[in-house]
């Protein structure tokens, strides 16, 4: 069976570049405020929240709380995949706030489907701009699009930030690797092949860091300075903001708070 675009479920070129405008506004408009990593974005539009889960159904979510966008990623899965996910998740707090005001939840469901596949074209354009990966291609690989190997994916996907996947599916969409080696070279990009990936990866002078979990646990330093100040002022109790710290795997003790003696957790 021959592979097509529309099988690897890449968009027809009319959406891509209509969302490809869009992921260049909005590269635009945080680098004119000097933030350009995906995650300090988030920082800077969202509660943002990190955090390690036992389940792999969900890569993350962006709900409406408390006149408040708030993002959450799951960093059980790679580096790569997490930057990835937030960028979709960029692009529904920029172009779907509606929706999210309204139905605080965005959910994988029919209304929602078309969001959700605009919002993984506009991660690909905004972490892997055309123009850049072209540019990035032909000076540290130069090969004929036939001709890609594993190493090849993997200098592109370290230097951009990417997972390997990710990274593969956008050298196909832009015509720089034949798509007849898509299933040979998307091999590692598993499970079974992960190990060969991190040695491939190390032998070409990148650590694995974006093709392994995190298991980062971050809250914004909001949730901190939240927590912090109603400590101080009173509102929550000792046992209150040992529990809100406890997220983040840190103590009141920390911060120069100590228990007091009539004071429990609860």
């Amino acid at each position: 069976m021959n592979l097509t675009k529309s099988d690897l479920k890449l968009p027809g070129e009319p959406l891509r570049l209509a969302i490809k405008q869009l992921a260049e506004e909005s590269r635009y408009r945080f680098s004119k405020k000097g933030i350009v990593d995906i995650f300090d974005i988030l920082e800077d539009v969202a509660f943002f929240i990190r955090k390690p889960l036992e389940i792999y159904e969900i890569s993350g979510f962006t709900t409406y709380f408390n006149n408040e966008f708030v993002v959450f990623l799951n960093s059980s899965f790679t580096l790569g995949h997490e930057r990835f996910t937030a960028a979709h998740e960029l692009y529904h707090i920029l172009y779907n706030s509606d929706i999210l005001k309204k139905e605080k939840l965005l959910l994988n469901n029919n209304s929602n489907n078309i969001e959700d596949e605009k919002a993984n074209v506009f991660a690909s354009e905004f972490l892997m701009p055309e123009d850049y990966v072209k540019e990035l291609f032909y000076k540290l690989i130069n090969v004929d699009r036939d001709k890609l190997e594993v190493r090849h994916v993997v200098r592109l996907n370290s230097t951009l930030k990417v997972s390997y996947k990710a990274m593969l599916k956008r050298l196909v969409q832009l015509d720089l690797c034949d798509i007849s080696l898509y299933e040979s070279l998307v091999e590692y990009g598993t499970l079974e092949k992960k190990e060969e990936l991190r040695d491939i990866t190390k032998t070409e002078g990148y650590d694995i860091s974006l093709i392994v979990p995190s298991n980062i646990v971050y809250v914004s330093k909001e949730y901190l300075e939240i927590a912090k100040q109603n400590y101080e002022k009173g509102k929550i109790s000792y046992g209150k903001i040992t529990q809100l710290l406890k997220f983040i795997n840190e103590t009141p003790e920390q911060y120069g708070y100590n228990e007091p003696e009539d004071d429990e957790i609860v």
